[in-house]
């Protein structure tokens, strides 16, 4: 008959029972080793006496699992214990240091149970240990790594969403937008503006806009849309508001519009509409609201614009391409020159004869003379509506 010996556990196996059985000391020991060493630990008010017990325990017990069969790697509790740590702002070199401080302790308790320092089972034990200890630890330093890159991107969309609500209308409940304001850290009090600059999606950052506003003493908060950045900019002067719609025309290389200024957070709503208006009616660099007052009137009703230019232009309008240019620079130039027929010639480089021919033609087609005031004005008024299409 043949008798079955048990086979004798290995020194791996002896700690991974010790711990399973619900032996504290190694947990003990860690602990007392993470508190003495790391200020981070040792003053933590958010991280709770139990959570660090808790998280200690579970990769103890997951390391010492997977060092006595290899097959069990769990690295669940290590992720866990980085992305505890990233909320709650502890720093990186506090986590790594834990685990180390745990490969230690379990080593400890791994050669006070050993046949003294010649046990060969050291030897080989001794690099699995460390080589599970590098595994957890950076299964832990990547779940880390993501929760911050999370939490980033948490926090920017929260204030995403803050900023957006600054420019919506609330004067029904005008605690929202104050308390939207806090949220951003904006200033209740100054000079306040909004600006709207053309820019390409993904060219310019909320936070980079921020940074560089502040830096010339300016505080703001931008919303980035699809073709434009929207910014509730504070100063303590209209010129810092002016310096700083300059700054951006010279930045994006475009359209800059400007509201006027105000004193009360209750005039933003208003004021992105100024500063919409004062973009479309510009070219290329600053556009304050009330620089170009027919401009500003016409932009805020497109389709009424639109409609007027047709009944007034419109025989204009449907020439060939070429002279519809022609006829158009005339008229422009005309109101550019304060009406001296010398002036457009010299302008467009063509004869004083020519000025008058086109202008006349203007007038065949038009019923109107540039010569009429109230013709003349209509004229304008279509003019501009056409150039602001």
């Amino acid at each position: 008959m043949t008798s079955l010996v048990e086979a004798t556990p290995t020194l791996a196996e002896r700690v991974a029972a010790e711990i399973r059985s619900g032996d504290d000391s190694v947990v003990d020991a860690v602990i007392a080793a993470i508190v003495a060493s790391d200020t981070f630990y040792a003053e933590a008010t958010m991280l709770t006496a139990e959570q660090l017990r808790d998280s200690c325990v579970a990769n103890l017990h997951a390391m010492v699992e997977t060092l006595a069969v290899k097959s069990r790697l769990d690295l669940t509790p290590a992720h866990e214990a980085g992305r505890l740590k990233a909320r709650l702002g502890i720093p990186i070199s506090s986590l790594l240091r834990a685990f180390r401080l745990g490969g230690r302790a379990l080593w400890d308790r791994i050669a006070e149970m050993a046949d003294g320092p010649g046990d060969v089972e050291l030897g080989s034990i001794a690099a699995d240990l460390w080589e599970i200890v590098d595994t957890y630890s950076d299964a832990a330093v990547q779940a880390y790594h993501d929760t911050e890159v999370d939490l980033t991107r948490a926090d920017e969309m929260r204030a995403a969403r803050l900023v957006r609500s600054v420019f919506d209308d609330h004067s029904a409940h005008p605690s929202r937008l104050l308390d939207a304001m806090r949220g951003l850290r904006l200033p209740e009090t100054g000079v306040f503006a909004v600006i709207v600059a053309d820019c390409d999606a993904g060219v310019l950052t909320p936070g980079g806009l921020r940074r560089d506003a502040a830096a010339v003493g300016v505080e703001s908060v931008w919303d980035m849309q699809v073709d434009s950045a929207i910014g509730l900019v504070v100063a303590q002067a209209a010129r810092d508001v002016d310096a700083t719609a300059t700054w951006l025309a010279r930045l994006t290389r475009g359209r800059v519009g400007v509201s006027a200024v105000f004193s009360s957070p209750m005039s933003i709503v208003a004021a992105l509409a100024e500063a919409q208006s004062a973009v479309g009616c510009g070219g290329v660099g600053v556009t304050r609201f009330g620089d170009d007052p027919v401009a500003h009137l016409l932009a805020a009703d497109r389709a009424a614009s639109g409609v007027a230019a047709e009944q007034i232009l419109g025989p204009v309008l449907r020439l060939p391409p070429a002279e519809r240019a022609d006829m158009l620079a005339v008229l422009d130039a005309w109101y550019r020159c304060a009406g001296s027929a010398t002036a457009v010639a010299e302008l467009l480089y063509c004869h004083r004869n020519t000025v008058r021919y086109r202008l006349r033609k203007i007038g065949d087609l038009t019923g109107r003379d540039t010569t009429d005031p109230v013709q003349s004005a209509e004229l304008y008024v279509a003019l501009r509506a056409v150039q602001l299409r």
